[in-house]
């Protein structure tokens, strides 16, 4: 297997490093051509776009601090067309099948179209519903022209491929619209992408095709002298979707259905950060839009077209302020992106795997790193509903869960044990086992119980009645109905997968409480605002306090570093995921180690305990609370009343 890998790679690059010699002055003159021009043409347009005023003036969103011109993106464009042009009457005729007359004709067209929206924006403004308008006839021009995603994919019925095509052509260019947000983002990103489909064209050996993408890298290139920080012009949005066009409209006139990872998993690997940013912009601000807390000061909510600074490249520069380490780490993240894509063309055959490891630690970042932004908010949301559901929703969301669960979990079962899954047996075997559990989840009063209040006996006796009527059902089967071989082995999976998500549904509230928590110690770790503190005593107040916290998420100002507690065997260990930084003696290390400047008493202490705690906090600056959930006698009509004021 690896004797074939390495001759399967060597047979690869042999034929690259042919076709470079071969064509290397054609390559040449397009990369080094389109980066001249860029670079000569940049600096002129920059001090024309000053001239006319349109300036990127600097405002509590955006990163720059001074006015810079914008609309740099034209010298792009220029490049570009200007020097395609000039290859097809240096080759006499056009860059190859795929780009011949016809198309290049009508890409001139669009994407000058597409041009002319973006400079009336980056001058005037526009609304977000006429530069869509537009978006979507630069791609339909497109699309008559032969870019089409359908025969790439599959066979799409026609009106089926237009639509596929605008979402793919119009998502494109407003995922490198929304990015460009930072010197030098959208440019390098689009320079590691057009690269990126260079090399896998000429994995495919379709090297004539690549001429478009190196004479795109330089005109990037050329841009990117002056667009890096501190940048001194912007691409605006006339150069942002540019780039987004290019990327997305050049890979499908290339691709077939037998170079899909070329096609459409290479630049959209490409494209990785843009459209991720997409997608949680537009989940974020979906989410804000149905938030209370959207109401802004002047009565108006939060719409989806609204900017905002929670995009990947404010995140980022946030942690690392330095708008160049920001922007090094995304170049890293997209060419590492790429060169997954490269190793699926190469590897043809272990493109899935590798797609699936690159994959899982994709799903890794973005849990770990990327989307607490959009997770907070969407958590706000579901509980700031809570009320709707306890009003009606949630006995009936609870009946209709454990039915399907049931019925899953019953052909699952049956799969498992080898039994056949026909009518006869649904008719039959499905109810005698589905209705016995579900009548004694009835009987047990499962659905008139509080789960966010549940403890562990509660889920005990539930599981008990899933095994109660698994029981029932496989006597009821045994009684009326004819005995089937592994029945023993279906009733016994059947029991015990079934527990697992009837309890695990239950158990969601918790769960989404829990993450609530985790991602809001994140958020106010990092504001400066925020009061840190220390909880003193590890026990059963701590732990209500922990839920008093919870249950005013969203509305905390404060928040817990760790726990001290004097039971010296804690010491290290961790408690609801808080570290037992040890006992009260060593209180003021951790004070200045970790910069707390509040201690919450968690626990019963003695009247001189106490004092002394509180006495030796004032000496170190720390504000001092107690947490009480203790009972206090309001009334007892055995008292008398003056008795009763004094208890």
């Amino acid at each position: 297997m690896t004797v074939n890998w390495v001759t399967e790679f060597v047979d690869y690059s042999g034929g690259v490093l042919t076709r470079l010699a071969t064509d290397g002055v054609k390559y040449t003159a397009a990369f080094f051509g389109a980066l001249a021009v860029s670079l000569v043409l940049t600096p002129l347009l920059r001090e024309a776009a000053r001239k006319i005023g349109m300036v990127d003036q600097p405002d509590e969103r955006r990163i720059h601090t001074v006015p810079v011109p914008r609309g740099g993106g034209l010298a792009v464009f220029v490049a570009f067309q200007l020097v395609l042009g000039v290859l097809v009457l240096a080759l006499h005729g056009p860059l190859n099948q795929q780009f011949s007359y016809f198309w290049q004709g009508r890409f001139l067209l669009a994407s000058s179209l597409l041009v002319v929206i973006g400079l009336i924006d980056d001058k005037r403004g526009m609304k977000p519903i006429i530069k869509l308008t537009g978006q979507i006839a630069v791609a339909t021009i497109l699309y008559f022209s032969g870019v089409h995603v359908g025969g790439i994919v599959v066979a799409f019925p026609p009106w089926l491929d237009y639509a596929a095509t605008v979402f793919w052509i119009v998502g494109a260019i407003n995922a490198f619209n929304l990015i460009d947000g930072m010197d030098g983002l959208a440019a390098g990103l689009a320079l590691i992408a057009s690269v990126g489909l260079a090399g896998a064209l000429l994995f495919t050996g379709n090297s004539a095709a690549t001429l478009p993408y190196l004479v795109l890298a330089g005109a990037c290139l050329g841009f990117l002298r002056y667009n890096f920080h501190p940048a001194s012009v912007f691409l605006g949005d006339t150069g942002s979707m540019f780039l987004g066009l290019c990327v997305a409209t050049l890979p499908l006139m290339t691709g077939s259905r037998k170079e899909l990872v070329t096609a459409l998993g290479v630049p959209l690997l490409a494209m990785g950060i843009p459209v991720f940013d997409t997608m949680l912009a537009i989940w974020r601000r979906s989410v804000r839009a149905l938030l209370p807390q959207s109401v802004t000061a002047m009565g108006s909510r939060m719409r989806l077209m609204q900017p905002d600074k929670d995009h990947v490249h404010h995140r980022i520069l946030r942690d690392t302020l330095n708008q160049r380490t920001a922007a090094i780490i995304l170049y890293s993240i997209s060419a590492a992106l790429v060169l997954v894509g490269l190793g699926g063309t190469l590897l043809r055959g272990r493109a899935p795997g590798l797609f699936l490891i690159a994959f899982i630690l994709a799903v890794y970042v973005v849990v770990r790193h990327l989307a607490r932004v959009e997770l907070w908010d969407t958590g706000r949301l579901l509980s700031g509903r809570r009320q709707t559901i306890r009003q009606g929703l949630l006995i009936p969301l609870y009946i209709v869960a454990d039915v399907v669960i049931l019925c899953s979990v019953w052909m699952l079962a049956r799969w498992l044990a080898g039994m056949p899954i026909g009518r006869a047996a649904l008719l039959s075997n499905l109810p005698m086992f589905i209705v016995p559990v579900f009548v004694i989840l009835v009987v047990s009063k499962t659905y008139m119980q509080v789960w966010s209040r549940a403890q562990v006996r509660d889920f005990a006796l539930l599981g008990v009645g899933i095994i109660a009527g698994t029981l029932t059902g496989l006597g009821l089967v045994w009684l009326f109905d004819e005995s089937e071989p592994h029945l023993i082995r279906f009733a016994v999976l059947f029991g015990a997968l079934s527990v697992f998500p009837i309890a695990g549904i239950r158990l969601w509230r918790e769960c989404v409480r829990g993450v609530m928590q985790h991602l809001e110690r994140r958020i106010l770790l990092e504001k400066p605002e925020t009061m840190r503190v220390l909880a003193y005593g590890g026990g059963l107040r701590f732990r209500s306090y922990l839920r008093e916290l919870t249950e005013r998420s969203g509305s905390n100002d404060r928040v817990i570093i760790g726990v001290v507690d004097d039971d010296l065997n804690l010491k290290g260990r961790s408690i609801a995921g808080y570290t037992v930084f040890g006992g009260f003696e060593d209180i003021g290390e951790w004070v200045v180690v970790h910069h707390i400047n509040g201690l919450v008493i968690t626990c019963l202490l003695p009247p001189e305990k106490q004092a002394r705690v509180v006495q030796t906090m004032r000496e170190l600056g720390v504000k001092v609370w107690v947490w009480a959930c203790e009972e206090v006698l309001l009334a007892d009509p055995q008292l008398p009343p003056a008795e009763e004021d004094e208890a």
